[in-house]
């Protein structure tokens, strides 16, 4: 197989799922990762040679390893490692439990940390490759109800910039993204939290937030997939150790 191959992690929705879908276009073979089966979008579907799905909880180092070793030992390459998935908490810091902060961690930071650990040794013996985190605002300002996730954001955005220099020798470049508010089933979950949280419906809730926003209005998974598309092109070929902000100006203001 002459295509490039491209890990999308938390492909089952979302910005997971966009990206996935977008892979898929640029023509790369792509291995869909979520802890449920992924559904890779119709753009898959119109090329099911160009795609599979795998379950892996990224939270769990021996299902990462055997993730990574299937890859290598069926495709013999990975050009690209694309760390979309993640979990949010909107919590206040003084209720947030240990086991809470556990999972929180693990997921968002110690999954980053697995698949970027197995796939190094891949992207080095074939002399280059891109790694892509998901950070986010919440790793730039303060949130409120957002210590937690933020802090793991934050670490994304730090790993991301020392990995990038471990890195550069090998011709591998690691960056990052943060988007701003996103039209995605972990938003709309936030926006119910705080609806019920405050009384008022989640349709005001949004009408509040999207006023938030320079552009006036969430952004479309499909655009964040488009700045993960970039930084993996050869347009950002001289890029690494950045962390690109896809947010509407917010944190701008």
């Amino acid at each position: 197989m002459d295509n490039p191959v491209a890990i999308v992690t938390g492909a089952a929705s979302g910005i997971g799922l966009a990206t996935a879908n977008r892979f898929v276009g640029d023509g790369y073979f792509v291995v869909a990762v979520d802890v449920t089966p992924p559904d890779v979008g119709r753009a898959a579907a119109a090329f099911p040679d160009r795609a599979e799905s795998r379950i892996c909880d990224i939270s769990r180092e021996a299902q990462v390893r055997e993730l990574i070793e299937y890859v290598d030992g069926r495709h013999g390459r990975l050009d690209a490692l694309l760390n979309v998935a993640g979990v949010v908490l909107v919590k206040p810091l003084e209720d947030t439990s240990w086991e809470e902060f556990e999972r929180v961690v693990a997921v968002n930071l110690g999954g980053t940390f697995l698949l970027c650990k197995y796939s190094i040794p891949v992207m080095k013996r074939q002399g280059h490759g891109v790694i892509v985190n998901m950070a986010s605002v919440s790793g730039h300002v303060g949130q409120v109800n957002h210590a937690l996730y933020g802090a793991t954001k934050g670490g994304i955005i730090a790993l991301t910039k020392a990995l990038a220099w471990e890195l550069a020798p090998y011709g591998i470049r690691v960056n990052s993204v943060s988007p701003g508010s996103v039209d995605t089933p972990m938003l709309r979950g936030d926006i119910a939290i705080e609806a019920a949280r405050t009384g008022q419906t989640e349709e005001r809730i949004r009408e509040l937030r999207e006023q938030e926003q320079a552009l006036g209005r969430w952004a479309d998974p499909i655009e964040i997939a488009g700045a993960i598309s970039f930084f993996v092109g050869q347009d950002a070929s001289f890029i690494t150790g950045t962390d690109l902000l896809v947010d509407a100006g917010w944190v701008a203001r």
